[in-house]
């Protein structure tokens, strides 16, 4: 029996590693502030060093530890549990991309009195200098296959500076835009946010005050975002006066995408402390 109960805390504690070790090691490379580092190193710490000592000293715990054990593992189940199911909800609710849209907008221009006025707003993300990082890039190639389908429709590009970025993200993605042939007078900057509450809401602010009509919001994302931006939509019933529609940019393979996905199941936990609790 011990035996076993040691195998299942190796095994559960291996997939946090699994799930937290490239997590840390991402957030390092990138220079991410102190608090991502700190959390997800500490979640490292978590699975590995109680699991080393529960293994090693297995012969000599008492009945708290015993129970402080069991706690632990049922901790760890939950993870992997919830952290499965996650997995497969981001997966299938990020699938539409831009070629789908573009088929679904255009049956809906043949069935209706007369095209929509779009308003595609893109999600920021990390930027180096004017250089669009490898997911803000591909959010912005989802942009510009979606403007050019629909060469009427507007963009808001939305972001604020990070502690590392030199520029706004929305300049950086304002003269990516420009440089890929959208032209400027299509384009509109929302560079104070810092979140993607913060992306909703000051977008929906500046779409009011430049009097911009429009009929549907176009929101462009990572496929792994995707599923927190409709969920914040409908959560607090933000009225864009609008048909909401999204768009996922794939992730560039799936070593990008797994760890995204960690980094979202997080920023759902700390959603959930928000929104639920």
């Amino acid at each position: 029996m011990k035996s076993i109960v040691n195998k299942i805390m190796v095994v559960l504690s291996g997939f946090v590693l699994l799930c937290y070790l490239p997590y840390l090691a991402l957030v390092l490379v990138n220079g991410e502030p102190f608090f991502s580092c700190f959390i997800a190193f500490s979640v490292v710490t978590a699975a590995l060093v109680p699991t080393l000592l529960f293994v090693k000293y297995s012969d000599r715990l008492s009945k708290v530890l015993k129970v402080l054990r069991t706690v632990y593992i049922c901790g760890m189940a939950f993870y992997f549990v919830t952290f499965s199911v996650f997995f497969a909800y981001i997966g299938l609710n990020g699938l539409r991309n831009a070629d789908d849209a573009l088929a679904v907008f255009a049956e809906q221009d043949v069935t209706s009195t007369k095209p929509a006025r779009d308003v595609v707003m893109v999600f920021g993300c990390r930027a180096y200098g004017y250089t669009p990082g490898i997911h803000l890039k591909n959010r912005l190639e989802t942009a510009v296959t979606i403007l050019n389908g629909r060469p009427e429709a507007l963009c808001v590009v939305s972001g604020g500076q990070g502690e590392n970025e030199t520029v706004t993200e929305a300049e950086a993605m304002r003269a990516y835009l420009e440089s890929r042939g959208i032209s400027p007078d299509r384009i509109y900057k929302e560079d104070e946010s810092h979140n993607t509450y913060e992306n909703i809401v000051n977008t929906k602010n500046l779409i009011d005050d430049l009097g911009l009509e429009y009929d549907r919001i176009i929101g462009i994302s990572s496929d792994f975002h995707i599923p927190r931006v409709e969920y914040l939509f409908d959560y607090y019933d933000i009225n864009l006066d609008a048909e909401i529609e999204t768009v996922a940019s794939h992730s560039p393979g799936f070593g990008y995408y797994f760890t995204s996905v960690v980094r979202e199941y997080m920023a759902y936990v700390k959603l959930f402390l928000v929104t639920v609790l």
